[in-house]
């Protein structure tokens, strides 16, 4: 009896363990299409516009489909930074723009429909995060991550509230946002400070530890 309950509980660990990495899989998966449909309809719009000029070199993802961007630096911790493509800012502001608030409508339903869904309950949290670069004063630094990471989240809601309101209550209550300044700052491959690197937001998917 010992070794058939030993075995059911290897086994039901097993299944969870496998739920949680497929959902993060998903996770991983829906962002990276997103992204890539995202850029290249703006990459087209931008040369409708305007033949002549060549896209931007900012505008190219820089995301091997084959692996998502996505750090284990806890094991129930996945982070998915977010290029500047998708969400940016003017220096100094915390307004979104449009391109920000195009992105956000088409990914955050997306991201509550997984995150509230079926399997959804392993999910603990969804935490936007903020990050500047280390020009300017450290507390203004840090109130403008803040600013920043909370004008992603209210869209976001709003967004889901609209495209997806059976996900809206579950998603209000998983998602906060934080501003972290220049923590973290980014770094080239010589080892050189990256500024506009540094400047970027991340989410965070924290799993429920098993």
């Amino acid at each position: 009896m010992k070794s058939s309950f030993a075995q059911d509980t290897r086994d039901n660990s097993a299944v969870v363990t496998g739920g949680i990495a497929d959902l993060m899989t998903s996770l991983a998966v829906i962002f990276i299409l997103l992204l890539v449909a995202y850029v290249t309809r703006v990459q087209d719009g931008n040369t409708n516009a305007a033949r002549s000029r060549t896209v931007p070199t900012d505008m190219t993802p820089s995301l091997d489909p084959l692996h998502p961007p996505l750090e284990a630096k806890r094991p129930n911790v996945r982070t998915i930074t977010v290029p500047d493509t998708a969400i940016n800012f003017e220096f100094g502001k915390s307004t979104l723009l449009p391109t920000t608030e195009t992105f956000l409508s088409e990914a955050m339903p997306h991201y509550a429909s997984v995150v509230c869904g079926p399997g959804g309950q392993e999910v603990e949290a969804f935490v936007i995060e903020g990050y500047t670069d280390d020009l300017g004063d450290d507390i203004r630094n840090l109130r403008l991550s803040q600013d920043r990471s909370f004008a992603v989240l209210a869209k976001s809601l709003e967004v889901i509230r609209k495209k997806l309101p059976w996900a809206y209550e579950c998603f209000l209550q998983k998602a906060t946002a934080n501003g972290r300044g220049k923590q973290d700052l980014l770094h080239n491959d010589a080892g050189w400070l990256d500024r506009d690197k540094s400047r970027r937001v991340m989410f965070k998917i924290h799993m429920r530890p098993l």
